[in-house]
């Protein structure tokens, strides 16, 4: 059994984008895994490192639903292999959870019994079928041994040893892979008869030759590999584990259509006791499967009959558990019940219709809101953007609903850099982009959402991030054809990003920025550039104010020789290049 932590097996942290529902995984993931580290410390560094430490223990894994991600990726599937004996074949592949659910499964048994992280099973055939005095020597002082003794030490040079070179191919792969190839820490299936397991074991230590075996050991089975028989006396048919296949005639093969923690399985469910010594005492470790975007996928197809399987009360160990013949594989399989799933679920996601309900009903959900408080504090110029964001949110909330809200953190990263640069960044890049999704392009609604239809009209839009562009109707048309005013073309103002006015007009349109003393200025080809104490780049013309700046401050660059873009290529905004050109300006008239 698994030890128990106070966390539901199945949870989902669901709410608008930008919410922190990603970043929240890694602190719902430790109360699973590091409970104790939770209560104690808050530093989000040491949480994260832990939680990298857990992740490259594979205790923790990671996957993001999307549209084509299916049952094949999530529990097992076939894939195509090709060998230059077989040619083209087909093999069942263990997907995301099927692995972890292995992995879980083994947690306890791993250390305890020695055995290595995915350990390859070995078929064994020790003295043939049945009882015989030599396998039951082996089973009881914990050896295996094989024959073919007159090779001598398999780790001397066997190049001149004609006994040796006398033998078929396979009996050479058979020494091979017993001297060679299984390594300490893999499992070892011991036969009964071809359709049996008679007992299963783990190799402890390194191969070695011993010239003269024990009394009642057959005489030629002087290769040696020492082994710590778990279960004996079995019995148990390979089939269900096997493709329904029996066991083949070669004495050592790898049985690579077998994991651990499917061997594990079959031998819990066919309720096989360990040997009573051989228990081990160690509780299973939780693991974690994290599903970033759970919506995204077809979840009834990705979980097939997880959907029953993942419930409480039908893991392993429960009153009421249940197992299914996997549809690849054809073995058994059930959800350990040391799995934690946590899943992430976007509301404003639109791609899918609503999860399954047989799944809703499986999973604990947990509501994330957007958290304004976080941002209480944190100020650009006079704009409080805590106060802000909860405008918009109220006005989204009236539009459409609670789960098209703005989450916090695309404002989180104006705590280390409160600058307009940085708010013009989020709001293009973020902001704009969101809610045009939101309302699929209704401008008129995007313009309610920013204030923008109560904030004062002007030339190219002013302080409204979005306006509509006038027109002379009757030279488009002619006269007699009447528009309606609403479909004039809407634009947006990039000017309006880099004026720290138009923010403070999402609050209160009444409200402009104190500080409207020019800092300083520059005249130019007959236009003013003047930057306000606000950091607002402003073009006049015999005192008109010029709407939108931006031409003016491009051709007024391009005669001064000012580059329009960073470094990077990106072009530069209204704000930094009127800036380099008031630069610019001042520095030719100081010379």
């Amino acid at each position: 059994m698994s030890s128990r932590v106070d966390a539901p097996l199945n949870q989902i942290l669901f709410g608008p984008p930008g919410t922190g529902k990603t970043y929240s995984t890694i602190d719902r993931t430790l109360e699973i895994l590091d409970p104790e580290l939770v209560a104690t410390t808050a530093d989000r560094t040491v949480r994260k490192r832990r939680f990298d430490e857990l992740f490259k223990q594979e205790r923790i894994r990671f996957v993001t639903f999307h549209q084509s991600f299916s049952y094949e990726d999530f529990v097992e599937g076939l894939r195509a292999v090709s060998d230059e004996e077989k040619g083209l074949s087909y093999v069942v592949e263990a997907g995301v959870f099927k692995r972890l659910c292995d992995d879980a499964r083994v947690s306890a048994v791993q250390p305890a019994w020695s055995v290595r992280s995915h350990p390859r099973i070995w078929k064994i055939s020790i003295d043939g079928t049945g009882v015989t005095p030599s396998k039951t020597y082996c089973l009881g002082h914990d050896e295996a041994r094989i024959g073919w003794g007159q090779t001598g030490d398999l780790k001397l040079d066997l190049e001149t040893n004609d006994y040796y070179k006398s033998l078929g191919k396979g009996d050479k792969g058979t020494l091979r892979y017993f001297a060679e190839e299984v390594s300490v820490g893999d499992i070892l299936l011991c036969i009964h008869s071809a359709d049996e397991i008679g007992a299963v074991g783990v190799v402890t230590g390194e191969y070695s030759f011993q010239q003269e075996p024990p009394t009642g050991v057959h005489k030629d089975y002087k290769h040696v590999r020492p082994v710590k028989w778990l279960y004996r006396d079995l019995e148990l048919p390979i089939q269900p584990l096997n493709d329904n296949r029996q066991f083949t005639l070669k004495t050592v093969y790898a049985m690579d259509r077998l994991t651990w923690g499917d061997l594990l399985s079959y031998l819990e469910k066919s309720e096989c006791k360990p040997i009573a010594a051989e228990l081990p005492s160690t509780a299973r470790k939780p693991f974690v499967l994290v599903i970033d975007e759970i919506n995204r996928g077809n979840v009834s197809r990705i979980f097939g009959e997880l959907i029953t399987l993942i419930e409480t009360s039908k893991r392993e160990g429960a009153a009421e558990a249940l197992s299914v013949d996997l549809p690849y594989s054809k073995k058994p399989f059930s959800v350990p019940d040391n799995v934690y799933l946590v899943g992430t679920m976007n509301t404003a996601d639109r791609s899918l219709s609503g999860m399954d309900i047989a799944l809703r009903r499986r999973f604990v959900f947990r509501e994330m809101l957007p958290r304004a408080s976080l941002l209480k504090g944190v100020h650009v110029g006079e704009l409080a953007i805590d106060q802000m964001l909860e405008v918009m949110n109220a006005r989204i909330e009236a539009l459409l609903d609670r789960d098209h809200c703005l989450g916090h953190a695309y404002f989180m990263a104006l705590r280390e850099d409160p600058s307009l640069d940085r708010l013009a960044l989020i709001f293009r890049n973020q902001v704009m982009p969101l809610l045009q999704e939101y309302f699929f392009e209704d401008w008129q609604r995007i313009q309610w959402v920013l204030n923008d239809h109560r904030k004062p009209e002007a030339k190219g839009g002013g302080d409204r991030f979005v306006f509509q562009r006038g027109q002379d109707l009757d030279a488009l048309f002619g006269q007699g054809v009447n528009v309606a005013g609403h479909q004039l073309p809407w634009c947006i103002n990039d000017d309006a990003f880099d004026r720290l006015e138009a923010y403070l007009g999402i609050v209160d349109h009444k409200v402009i920025a104190s500080p409207t003393a020019v800092l300083r200025w520059a005249d130019h080809d007959g236009f003013q550039i003047r930057q306000l104490a606000s950091e607002t780049i402003e073009v006049f013309k015999d005192g008109i104010r010029i709407e939108p700046a931006r031409p003016v401050l491009r051709s007024a660059a391009q005669d001064l020789g000012v580059p329009l873009t960073y470094g990077t290529g990106r072009e530069l905004n209204t704000r930094a290049l009127g800036k380099a050109i008031l630069d610019q300006l001042n520095k030719a008239t100081a010379a």
